[in-house]
């Protein structure tokens, strides 16, 4: 029987509910026998993160239960977060290939929000990718798909990671509660007011 495998990757700073969304359609709509989720220690495009990628892949530990489906494995992949530096997808893909016995005929499916679309192309070993994946492309608002991709049918959650943390930053936490799962939403909180402490210290040791 040909496995089907997905693979979910992003920074996960931090999780919220639009991902859980993705995760439920994507084994639906895909019909997944097993999906890695892989948060990353640092996304490419970006120079730094906000949480540890130690606290997000606890986080999304924690949360696998509100994803887990009896038709499919679930799997929070440590790999490149234990790589301790950014890592190209087609490294992720070539470890799961060699690490899990899904047999040659398996099928990959790589999820991707549609803002990499354009970006794609420039992916470090592209056109390994494009022969050993099938690229699902993950609907998000201003950005055009084109015809040529697969799209996961998805109703868009209008927040992100990004729009969170200023949200964090300006102590808006009762807010979050809509957006972050409740689960790990006082672990978030706790750990942004950290930040916020230690940020504050900083400057106040600053001496001019």
């Amino acid at each position: 029987m040909q496995k089907r495998v997905g693979i979910f990757g992003g920074s996960f700073d931090p999780p919220h509910n639009g991902h859980l969304a993705i995760i439920k359609n994507a084994i639906i709509q895909l019909k997944l026998d097993t999906l890695f989720v892989v948060p990353n220690f640092l996304s490419p495009f970006k120079d730094a993160f906000y949480f540890t990628p130690n606290l997000r892949l606890g986080w999304l530990e924690q949360l696998k239960k509100s994803f887990e489906n009896e038709n499919c494995t679930l799997i929070v992949l440590d790999f490149e977060v234990r790589q301790n530096a950014p890592t190209p997808t087609f490294k992720t893909l070539r470890y799961i290939q060699d690490s899990y016995d899904f047999g040659e005929n398996a099928l990959y499916f790589l999820l991707l929000g549609a803002d990499n679309v354009e970006s794609l192309p420039k992916w470090e070993q592209y056109s390994w990718l494009e022969k050993n994946v099938e690229f699902v492309i993950i609907p998000r608002n201003g950005y055009t798909i084109p015809k040529n991709y697969r799209v996961l049918e998805f109703q868009e959650i209008l927040i992100s990671s990004t729009q969170l943390r200023k949200m964090l930053e300006n102590g808006e936490g009762v807010a979050l509660k809509d957006w972050i799962p409740n689960s790990i939403l006082e672990s978030v909180i706790k750990e942004a007011n950290c930040k916020k402490i230690e940020k504050h210290s900083r400057k106040k040791s600053v001496k001019f």
